[in-house]
Order: structure tokens, then sequence, then C-alpha cells
């Protein structure tokens, strides 16, 4: 009795526990998370034994491949469970450890020049006389030694570090869409089941599509998601449907990314978001910071151009300009990572970094484990707990992004403007590579656009005509995920190119019968036998403007075996259509 108990489970699978079919915790061995709690102090009132089921993957943390990390599917490789058992878990030295390791860092990485570098290294040699591993009460002494350190508190000027939970999940990489579903659900799982130990944990989660996977395939998490937005802790951010590609997507779509994301998190969440979250994509185009404002969204943030092969990006807190002369507050955190860890290099790393030192005291740090998700692990938050004032690191406050650009908006004075595109240097061949991809986002693009034009057109001619409201937005949010960062720019693996092309097939299939739903209506009085013959051919211009075209049309009589046709030339209205008689 008043034991921890852990269920420790290995594997080089991603897993899930389940618990009264209910999902509690994902298990990742990549992403340190191999054990789940089942007491942390057991009582003698408590079952001593019950039934837990562990939901296996044939894939780690970055999919399924052999040798390299980004790496195709291998159908030959082999997942293998390690371990799975019962432990009793010391938490008196696991903390002790967790003390340890801050101050070693701290030794080595303070320089001898440092008071804060000695005091430390000869606290560790305290502890390490004070400690008997056999005798456990000498842990407190320990511990208070670590303690009296952790607690000398900083100076006002010190560089305050906002820590926020983080778990980028690609929508599709490695992995096809498919398994992303339970990404998502492994990952947040493991946060909420996090914050309900630590209630001052904050957590930014983008992308509204991934919301709607889990709204739809795990309800009772998604409920308890939503309970934990409400009280602040679970906060959406980004405004979009997608953490989208920032160049080839047409500007409509990029409109309809944050027109899908918003509506979703007005609808289920009761706000819009005031953030853009795009912390990995290869570019940015010099429309978006116009879109974003269009949108609600006044702030930015993204990391991705800490990539750059050549040029170091000159700022990593500033205004971005657009096109129309829109601006936004732009963050980079100067750690350039949107997965920490919360170590003390890490720390010292986003001060080092920072290049607007003077203009702001203030910067984003991004911990969990991300890409293939994982997310924020216990040992992360216990090492900032140490950090959170200690002489000779920075300042750490487990914070939000509105706090975070709120205070960087009151020290915005003297912060300077990028005006026009913010170009990656790398990745460029993600502009050609999968041609059918770009080619199929393109055609669907224009489809959807028709459909919109001729359903419009149809419901001023038929007031009786049922726009496809719901039908569009679904085949909309279909076009906007494949327009996600490593899907239309194709550095993913042959299963997403496949899931791919499959959803533009179905926009195509849909879309055309839409199309002629809404042209059978709006061409009503054209179409009829008396008006038209089998020679006939309807022309429509669904584009703003006039147009002039060549159009073929059929030949003389008996010629169309030949391959003989007519090529006229046509001055077409805009939004205009009629009749071509052979």
């Amino acid at each position: 009795a008043g034991r921890e108990v852990h269920f420790v489970w290995e594997s080089d699978g991603e897993g899930m526990v389940w618990r009264d079919a209910q999902p509690v915790q994902g298990l990742t061995k990549e992403g340190e998370k191999t054990s789940y709690i089942l007491t942390r102090s057991l009582k003698e009132s408590e079952p001593h034994s019950l039934t837990l089921y562990v939901e296996l993957a044939c894939n780690g943390l970055f999919g399924a491949g052999q040798g390299s990390m980004i790496a195709p599917p291998d159908p030959d490789r082999r997942v293998t469970l390690s371990k799975a058992e019962l432990v009793v878990f010391n938490r008196d030295v696991y903390e002790l450890l967790v003390d340890l390791e801050i101050l070693l860092d701290m030794a080595q990485l303070l320089g001898e020049e440092n008071q804060r570098s000695f005091q430390a290294l000869y606290t560790a040699n305290q502890m390490v006389n004070v400690c008997d591993v056999t005798d456990p009460s000498t842990f407190p002494a320990a511990r208070d030694l670590a303690a009296a350190i952790f607690s000398q508190r900083n100076g006002e000027s010190q560089h305050t570090i906002h820590a926020m939970g983080h778990c980028h999940i690609d929508s599709a990489w490695l992995w096809p869409y498919e398994e992303t579903v339970r990404k998502c659900a492994r990952s947040w799982v493991t946060v909420v089941h996090l914050m309900e130990h630590n209630p001052e944990l904050t957590f930014a989660c983008s992308q509204a599509q991934q919301f709607q996977w889990v709204r739809s395939c795990y309800p009772g998490l998604y409920t308890r998601i939503q309970h934990l937005a409400a009280k602040g802790q679970f906060i959406p951010v980004g405004g979009t449907w997608v953490e989208m590609d920032g160049n080839l997507p047409s500007g409509e779509s990029m409109v309809r990314q944050f027109l899908q994301g918003q509506r979703f998190f007005q609808e289920q969440f009761g706000r819009i978001c005031t953030e853009f979250w795009l912390p990995d994509t290869f570019g940015y185009s010099a429309q978006l910071p116009q879109l974003m404002r269009g949108s609600g969204i006044r702030r930015f943030l993204t990391q991705k151009l800490s990539w750059n092969l050549v040029n170091s990006f000159p700022h990593h807190t500033f205004f971005w300009e657009g096109i129309d002369g829109s601006q936004v507050l732009t963050h980079f955190p100067p750690g350039d990572s949107y997965g920490m860890q919360g170590r003390v290099a890490e720390m010292l790393k986003t001060v080092k970094n920072n290049k607007d030192k003077g203009r702001v005291n203030h910067s984003a740090f991004l911990f969990g484990f991300g890409d293939g998700g994982g997310g924020p692990t216990q040992k992360m938050l216990d090492r900032m707990k140490r950090m959170r004032d200690t002489d000779g690191l920075p300042r750490v406050q487990i914070s939000t992004p509105d706090q975070l650009f709120s205070v960087l908006e009151k020290e915005s004075s003297q912060l300077c403007t990028w005006v026009g595109e913010l170009f990656l240097e790398l990745h460029n061949g993600t502009y050609t590579t999968q041609a059918q991809i770009k080619k199929g986002n393109r055609e669907c693009e224009r489809i959807l656009h028709d459909v919109e034009v001729l359903s419009s057109l149809a419901v001023a001619q038929d007031s009786a005509f049922q726009y496809p409201a719901s039908q569009l937005q679904q085949l909309w949010r279909l076009l906007l995920l494949n327009q996600f960062h490593d899907v239309l720019p194709g550095s993913c693996i042959q299963l997403v190119v496949e899931d791919a092309l499959q959803y533009y097939t179905e926009i195509r299939r849909a879309g055309a019968r839409l199309q002629e739903e809404a042209v059978q209506v709006l061409c009503r009085d054209l179409l009829q036998p008396q008006a038209c013959s089998t020679h006939s051919s309807l022309v429509l211009n669904t584009l703003a403007w006039e147009r002039t075209e060549v159009i073929a049309s059929p030949g003389p009589g008996g010629t169309e075996t030949l391959g003989i046709h007519r090529y006229l030339l046509w001055k077409i209205l805009s939004l205009g259509f009629f009749l071509l008689r052979s």
C-alpha cells in the first residue's frame, strides 16, 4: 500500500492504452512515453486487478521505414515488444535524478566565468556525498540542497521564456491520413492526462482537420478537450483547416483555409483564433498578412526560416508587411525548434540566438515531441519547474500564445518591419515533384469555383434550386486537406500520394454531378429538345470577365469519324452562356 504503480510497455510500434472503453495514454518509445500510471499511491480499497487493452500500430513516431528516419514504409519491418510489466515507481529517486540533471547542465553550460556554474557543480557534489542510494531517508537532505540553488532568484532584467506545450503532427508525411487520426488521439490523450496532474500546463494545438478527426473517431476524448479548452489549457490556434503549404495553393484556397478553420473553431470552441500558427511549411507568400488580417488574425508564429541554407534571417520578432500594406506581429522561437524538451541548453540557446535583444525581452519556447506526434512529457515539465526563476538562467513561465504576443505588442515600438515574401532557402524541389498532385489541386480548385458560380446563377434563375452548401463544404475540406505542407508539395510517401489522388477523383466526380445539376436549371430553356440538336454544344464562361476563345464544333454531317471540325472564334460575356449549333 502507498506505492506508485506503473504499467510499462516498450515497443518499436506506437500504442495506446484503453481502460474502461476509453483511451487513456499514448505509448511511443521515441517520444519517451513508455508507461501508464495506474495509481500514484496504492490504497487497500483499490482493486488490485484490472483489464487494460493496448492498441498497437505497426509504425514508430516517424513511420515504418528502415534505416534513415525519412524513408518509405518497409513491408518486411518487424515490430518488437520488448517489455510489458507492472513496476513500482520510486518518485523520490526520479526527482533526485532530475535535480542532478539540471545541476550538471548548469555546471557544464554556464561557463567557467560564471559563478553559478561552480555553485551548481559544488551543490551536485554535496548531494552525491549526502545521498546513500541504499537509504531513502537521505534523499530529502539531498533534495533540499538542490532546492536551495534553484530558489535563488533572477534579476528583473532577465529574459523571460514563454513555455507552451506543443505537438506538431504532420497530417500526412511518412504515414497516411488514416494513421494521423490515431497519432492525434495518442498524443492528445497523453496531454489531457498530463493536465489532470499539472493544472498549470498549457498546450497550443493547430489544424481544425485534426480536431475534426478526433471529434468523429474519439468523441469521449474530444469532450474532455473541449472542457480543457474552456479552462484555457488546451488552446486551439492557427485558424486554418490544416498547416498548408504557403506557396502553391491559389489565393482563393488560402482564403478557404482560414474560412473553414475559423468557422470550425468558432462553432466548436466559441471563438476564432487570433494567431496564425504555421511552424513548419516550405515558404510564405506575401499575400498571407492581408489574408490573416481579413480573417481576424493579427499575430503569426513560425520557425521554418531557421532552416535557410545560406542567409540567416535577421529577426526573430518583427512586423511582417504584405502586398497591400497589411501588417502582422511575427515571432520565430529563437531556439529554432517547435519540439523542445525543457533542457538547460535549449533555454540558453533561446536567449543567445535572439536577434532582437534590446527590442524585446520575451520569446516562445514550444516543448514536446513533434512531427510524428508525441507531445510534452512529465519530465519536460519537471525540468522547467526547477528553472522557473533560477539565478543564472532565463526566467521560465508556462504561458499561452496570447500572453506571449500581448507582451510583445507592448514592447513593439522598436521592432523592424519585413516587407514581402518570406522565402525559405530549402525544399525548392517541392515546386515540381509529384506533378499529379499539383495538377489535381489546380483542377479541383477550378471545378469547385465553377460549381459555386453555376450554382449561384442557378439560384438567381430559380429560387427553388437548393444551393449545395454542405456538399461544397465537404469537397472544399477534402481539397484543403490535400494542401497540407507535406502533401501538395509532394514530400510524402507513396501511400499519401495515392490517398491524395483518390480524394481528387472524388472531388472531380462529385463536382461534375453538381455542375450538371446547376446547368440543368440555369440553362433549362436552351436545353429543351426543340431548342437544340444532337450536334449542339453548350458553351459557358464561369469567369468574371469577357473571353474570346477558339471553339471546336463538329464538321459537316458524316465527317465526324474523319476527325473534321470547324474552329470558330467566339466572344463570350462574363458569366455568360449560349448554345452553339452545328
